[in-house]
């Protein structure tokens, strides 16, 4: 795998073609995954590339300012140059900087192939075509020529292989698959949910569900909240702000429901973590360790946590498929803790038609993400224009 410099890198000239390169000295190793010994130009290009593909990497870590989102890029890029490894042409390995379009398609006929869903297969060649994008933008000056490192023999830039109308993508419909659940199971889970909040772990799963129910927020905001990001709000006294951090980066302060920080308060006191006490970094969620509660029936341990300490995103499923099972909740396995999200900006937008707010409660940064919602989950179309143009019709 790439690993990232910890140090100022040497500068050395690499031949490569009879062209010279400005390069860092290789400092990290490289998956050789296309086989044999380098040497010449070809190692020069596979040095070359190695340099790009980990400033890509870094590029895309800095503006996403999740190492998840790089980690999924790499993984991407490395399933690539994997499968041209598997590609055999005048006697070796297809090179990454070799590739065309016509091996895309087949890669992308090999990853569906491996069962893989039509979204996950696009998110890869999306991933691989950002790179492809970021290497032809990066260009370096040989014997004062601009040149990129994806280029023909005639020394022109080449074509994005990932781009383009020859590179057809799964057609998939983006939030087609959602399980908004109905008023009748709200209320059944939301009853299931208070019958149990005696238990301790009643009382965590009741603060938690309750938090994706009326907040939106995504699976991993939800597990990932601190105690020191809840503070009185300056506007309506009484009432609580959330100060929110989301992925990229972004930030928002949001109105905490009343109802989300009663739950929570109660849950920090059940297990043994009273609120006044708590640090600011401290997570709300966190995997259940009992100490001296045996007076709390149907207490249990949280055995899934996150690499950073809070209660993890897999776990908070395996809560909600438990307890829309004994809530009595048909197909509960078929719920996902994302279709909360869509179950609150469903019950959203009929409180509150203004497609805005419900923006600035889904943290989109697109109108037209929201407007994806509204048109493909949220609302059958509502007929409000017909009988008012009949009654114009007939000149009322």
């Amino acid at each position: 795998m790439f690993e990232p410099r910890r140090d100022e890198p040497k500068v050395e000239v690499i031949d490569t073609s009879a062209q010279s390169w400005l390069l860092p000295t290789k400092q990290a190793g490289f998956i050789d995954v296309w086989g044999g010994a380098y040497d010449g130009a070809d190692q020069g290009m596979r040095v070359l590339w190695e340099r790009l593909r980990d400033a890509w990497l870094r590029t895309k870590e800095s503006r996403s300012g999740s190492n998840h989102t790089r980690r999924s890029y790499e993984s991407a890029t490395l399933d690539w140059f994997e499968f041209l490894s598997t590609l055999i042409a005048d006697g070796r390995s297809v090179r990454p900087w070799e590739a065309t379009t016509d091996h895309v398609r087949m890669w992308q006929e090999h990853l569906t192939g491996r069962g893989l869903a039509g979204s996950s297969v696009n998110q890869r060649l999306a991933a691989c075509s950002s790179f492809y994008s970021f290497v032809i933008h990066e260009r370096g000056l040989v014997n004062g020529v601009e040149v990129t490192a994806f280029m023909d023999a005639r020394g022109t830039t080449r074509q994005n292989p990932f781009a383009g109308s020859n590179v057809q993508r799964a057609r998939t419909k983006q939030y087609g698959h959602a399980r908004i659940l109905t008023e009748h199971e709200t209320y059944k889970l939301l009853k299931y949910l208070e019958s149990r909040a005696h238990t301790l772990t009643g009382c965590r799963n009741q603060a938690l569900l309750l938090t994706y129910l009326l907040t939106g927020y995504r699976n991993n905001e939800v597990v990932s909240m601190r105690w020191g990001n809840i503070r009185q709000n300056k506007n309506q006294p009484g009432m609580l702000i959330f100060e929110w951090k989301g992925k990229g980066g972004k930030e928002q302060s949001d109105p905490l429901p009343m109802r989300v920080y009663q739950a929570i308060v109660a849950y920090l006191k059940a297990s043994g973590r009273a609120p006044e006490t708590l640090a600011q970094d401290e997570y709300i969620f966190k995997p259940m360790i009992i100490h001296n509660m045996k007076n709390l029936r149907n207490a249990k341990l949280d055995e899934e946590a996150s690499a950073d300490g809070h209660l993890s995103t897999r776990s908070a499923e395996r809560i909600l498929h438990t307890c829309l099972k004994h809530a009595g909740v048909e197909r509960p396995t078929e719920v996902r803790v994302h279709d909360l999200r869509h179950t609150f900006a469903h019950r959203f937008r009929r409180k509150r038609p203004d497609l805005e707010a419900l923006r600035e409660r889904l943290h989109h940064e697109s109108l037209a993400t929201t407007g994806i919602y509204a048109r493909e989950v949220l609302d059958d179309p509502v007929d409000d224009w017909s009988e008012g143009l009949y009654q114009g019709l007939l000149g009322l």
